[in-house]
């Protein structure tokens, strides 16, 4: 994936508003003072060597120059965004609208464009590989959609986006002219965060929006996302190299950081939980090579996402050592147990073809993404239904191990769920 006529996205995280600002600043002032540096170099830097932290921002520019002075500028305070699980991404929504334009230069676009040439060359198919190429770019910059709609022509790519029909057969009914279904946001995905895809006019309301016919806007949409908390590869996949840049401003105390409400609740980490924690924040990235997870598939239909819910917010209330997370007042780290339930399950896709195995492997994998260790629990559960059966995993951090057993915390939530699990592969387990 090399997108030669996007804007380049430099993100940052930092700890507080305060170390936001003054990263931004520091950042400013190294590419004010290195004219020549390479903005690939540095977005792939930014990506892949530094912790991500809670308050986010980003910048999107051509120039080494522009991205400076937009560093530079008064930005207003940022806060904390919300953790976000992995297949926790957002709602996609189709416009069918005319892409009347060229589109950029990327892959997934090109080779939605080129099958169009074969199965229905018109302005209908093609604006169905555009808004499709779209939705396959997004996801290999890592957003993982909970749902994906459309209207008119972009209910079709839509379907094929989801693999309800095929691209070549998406095509050929947008230039058929097959009257399309307008597809409405899931009631169970109300609150999620939605982007919306076409060449329509944004509005007021379009928090998050993209022209898939304009190059701009694609960088300008990551650095959104970015911002509101997803994990995505702002690198574009640009090939690049590591170069050293400022780092993190460094405090023994958080500005205006407030002790925990709840002292009681707090206690200092153990050796075992240090050693673990400090490696992981090294080596940033670690944590999900040790999140120990587990997982179970489960026949018949899935339960209302509403189940899962309920019956992991149980399971956190059961257990204390589930809602135990890991903080640094005063630059000292701690233990800290949240009073009720934070986590929540993440809930893949549903694939229509997935075999018990598939299903499983899928949600081990999500489980055992890297958590981010600073204030969000250290337990995941993730879910996914498939024609015959769903799957269910949990996933908890390594040094919590000491006192739970994973393997009897996801036969307490199987039953919780109101079900009975097949029995696991055990080279999956």
């Amino acid at each position: 994936m090399t997108p030669t006529d996007v804007p380049r996205v430099l993100a940052l995280s930092a700890r507080d508003p305060e170390s936001l600002a003054e990263m931004r600043a520091r950042l400013a002032a190294w590419l004010a003072n290195t004219p020549d540096a390479d903005l690939d170099d540095v977005a792939l830097t930014l990506r892949t060597g530094r912790e991500r932290f809670p308050c986010r921002d980003a910048v999107t520019g051509g120039t080494v120059a522009e991205a400076a002075a937009l560093l530079g500028e008064p930005t207003a305070t940022t806060g904390a965004s919300p953790a976000r699980a992995p297949g926790d991404g957002p709602v996609l929504l189709l416009d069918g609208a005319p892409v009347t334009t060229p589109p950029p230069d990327l892959p997934e676009v090109a080779d939605a464009l080129r099958v169009a040439e074969q199965h229905g060359d018109c302005a209908a198919a093609r604006t169905v590989a555009v808004l499709h190429g779209a939705v396959a770019w997004l996801r290999a910059c890592g957003v993982t959609p909970r749902a994906v709609r459309g209207t008119g022509p972009g209910a079709f790519a839509a379907a094929a986006a989801r693999g309800d029909l095929t691209l070549p057969d998406a095509l050929r009914a947008a230039a058929a002219g097959t009257p399309a279904t307008d597809e409405d946001l899931p009631a169970e995905h109300a609150g999620t965060p939605v982007v919306r895809i076409g060449a329509h006019r944004p509005d007021a309301t379009d928090a998050l929006a993209l022209d898939p016919a304009d190059g701009t806007s694609y960088a300008w949409l990551l650095a959104e996302l970015w911002r509101h908390g997803y994990d995505v590869d702002t690198s574009l996949g640009r090939p690049g190299r590591r170069v050293r840049l400022p780092g993190h401003p460094l405090r023994r105390r958080e500005p205006g950081g407030p002790a925990p409400a709840d002292a009681s609740a707090t206690r200092p980490l153990t050796p075992y939980e240090q050693r673990w924690l400090f490696y992981d924040l090294v080596r940033h990235g670690s944590s999900g090579d040790h999140n120990v997870a587990v997982a179970a598939v489960i026949p018949g239909p899935p339960p209302a996402p509403g189940a899962v819910s309920d019956a992991f917010a149980e399971l956190q209330r059961r257990h204390p050592a589930l809602r135990t997370v890991f903080s640094e007042p005063g630059g000292r780290w701690q233990a800290r147990t949240l009073p009720t339930s934070d986590a929540r399950p993440a809930h893949l896709v549903p694939d229509p073809d997935g075999g018990p195995e598939l299903l499983r492997q899928a949600v081990l994998d999500a489980a055992r993404s890297p958590l981010r260790l600073r204030d969000t629990p250290l337990v995941r559960c993730t879910f996914r239904s498939g024609p015959a059966h769903w799957a269910l995993a949990l996933a908890v951090y390594e040094p919590l191990t000491t006192s739970l057993d994973p393997q009897h915390l996801l036969d307490e939530l199987v039953g919780l769920a109101g079900a009975d699990a097949l029995p696991p592969e055990p080279q999956l387990a």
